[in-house]
């Protein structure tokens, strides 16, 4: 379960950058793909709540606050 847990924080760490190159770079399809990825790493990880760190639970909702804004246009 380990390797699994630090292979979600690499995959959220890297969602976050490529959709910040997203926004920066004016590329949206860089944008979705970090969406799509914080989106599927938040879901695993909510999925798991009770056997992750309380900071990993919480970046997790933060992503999806941060995904549910970017659907909204904010």
């Amino acid at each position: 379960m380990e390797q699994y847990k630090t292979l979600v924080n690499y995959a959220n760490f890297g969602a976050l950058l490529t959709y910040i190159l997203g926004r920066v770079l004016h590329m949206g399809i860089l944008c979705w793909i970090g969406l799509a990825i914080m989106t599927l790493s938040s879901i695993w990880t909510i999925i798991h709540w009770k056997q992750n760190e309380k900071l990993s639970n919480y970046i997790a909702v933060a992503f999806l606050i941060l995904v549910g804004l970017s659907f909204l246009g904010i």
